[in-house]
């Protein structure tokens, strides 16, 4: 910007990009405030610890499940062009679905796709790296009946870019594109390795101890970018220039052009909650709404094997905030810049749940072990007075899963919520399955994802 106070913005914000990646093991940050109509972007850092190139805001990054609010988008759009609707059945759309994994489809609704509450395994197609065929949610486990429940859900994004294949008539890389990033000007955002390694793409990384390496044949998918199957689910790769326009869009509906492509109706649809994940998040067709002194935000984070994204905006305030990092640990600093951010231009001062020292911890009742998506999960007592401990223990039986993570301190922060408080980086939030006849926890919600008692 030519103007004193985007300079000022942009130089504040290379500061606190510098300041966060100093000593964090991350090797590259980009990201970006749109403040009153005007984009403002930074980057530090590099790509790569073995061919290291500068990071800027337009260095392309894998960002996982941002993708997702792209699909809840192109959803709308269909729902605008009167071609489904959000109570649509899935079975409308893809009505040999049903029959080839068991999944109630007629039940299961596009809504229940779009905000987590379709009531089975959401990470079967990663665990069990068969992302090709969704015939293979057959063996995925059944959580709860379709909207009685809520367990983040990666795919439940395939079935939804599915329908949306079926209505259209097109492929999901296609419709994306020719509707949302052309009309965007997001013009080196992608889905392939082949599309997008002729623009300067960040490497993945993991740091492990005091050293920060490439991380290489790691994850889910079989390759670098994400199959076929995942892409409507997290398999954008995309830089934090685009990431800001799509906030802006997501204040607006409209194209680089003018041209409308979803109504300001439709967007409050989309930011709308539908259903409470914990007592600090609720969540709207995918967007997770939080609530800080009034005022209202909504988020979305994104991880691969080697990345980690933020993306934010404060509908109020015309406040978008973007950050991308090359590191699995990278989430720390997203963070950090969206707090900074909003405290800075939407007055939101943003903190993390605390526990409270007068819930009655019944650990009897909330021990015992778990089956997770990514591990066995052990609930024993803590070590303090109200705490529990959980540790995870590796599973056998699937094909993938993420690293080991140490043993976390949680603290009761409600009836059935708790928050941990020993856990490195940001402050998780666990929520147990309590009846009212003093029963046994029936699960656990861990990383938002259902985990239903087995011990």
């Amino acid at each position: 910007m030519a103007d004193g106070k985007g300079t000022d913005i942009s130089a504040e914000l290379v500061d606190v990009l510098t300041d966060l990646i100093d000593g964090s093991g991350v090797p590259g940050i980009a990201a970006g405030v749109l403040v009153d109509g005007e984009a403002y972007t930074a980057g530090v850092g590099t790509t790569s610890v073995d061919h290291p190139q500068d990071v800027d805001a337009t260095t392309l990054f894998q960002v996982g499940s941002v993708s997702k609010t792209f699909t809840s988008a192109l959803v709308m759009q269909l729902v605008e062009d009167g071609r489904l609707d959000l109570d649509d059945p899935v079975a409308r759309h893809l009505p040999t679905l049903g029959a080839a994994t068991g999944l109630d489809t007629e039940a299961i609704t596009i809504e229940h796709l779009l905000s987590h509450q379709a009531g089975f395994d959401g990470d079967h197609l990663f665990t069990a790296q068969r992302a090709d065929d969704l015939g293979d949610l057959a063996a995925a486990r059944r959580l709860f009946e379709p909207g009685t429940g809520f367990s983040y859900s990666n795919a439940a994004f395939s079935i939804a870019g599915a329908v949306i294949e079926a209505v259209t008539g097109r492929g999901f890389e296609d419709v994306a594109r020719t509707r949302l990033l052309k009309p965007l000007g997001m013009h080196t955002a992608g889905w392939r390795a082949d599309a997008v390694i002729t623009h300067k793409v960040a490497m993945p990384h993991i740091t492990l101890g005091d050293e920060t390496f490439v991380l290489r044949s790691g994850g889910w998918q079989p390759g670098w970018e994400l199959g076929p199957l995942d892409r409507a689910a997290g398999g954008l790769i995309a830089s934090a220039d685009h990431l800001l326009r799509w906030s802006r869009f997501q204040l607006d509906g409209l194209a680089d052009d003018g041209t409308t492509l979803l109504s300001i109706e439709s967007l409050e649809r989309l930011h709308a909650p539908i259903v409470e994940a914990t007592p600090f998040t609720r969540i709207a067709l995918d967007w997770f709404v939080h609530e800080v002194g009034g005022a209202t935000y909504v988020a979305h984070g994104g991880e691969t094997p080697g990345y980690l994204t933020d993306i934010t905006i404060a509908p109020a305030g015309a406040v978008g905030v973007a950050c991308t990092t090359n590191a699995l640990n990278g989430g720390p600093l997203c963070s950090a810049v969206r707090r900074w951010a909003l405290d800075r231009f939407a007055g939101i001062t943003e903190v993390d749940p605390a526990p409270d020292p007068s819930v009655d911890v019944d650990a009897d009742r909330l021990g015992g072990r778990y089956l997770h998506s990514f591990g066995w999960l052990d609930v024993t007592s803590g070590d303090g007075d109200g705490t529990l401990a959980v540790e995870v223990t590796p599973r056998d039986d699937v094909a993938w899963q993420p690293p080991a993570q140490p043993p976390i301190t949680i603290a009761a922060s409600g009836p059935c919520d708790f928050v941990s408080i020993d856990a490195p980086g940001v402050v998780r939030t666990y929520r147990f399955g309590l009846d009212d006849h003093g029963s046994p926890a029936g699960w656990i919600q861990s990383g938002f994802r259902r985990a239903p008692r087995v011990d």
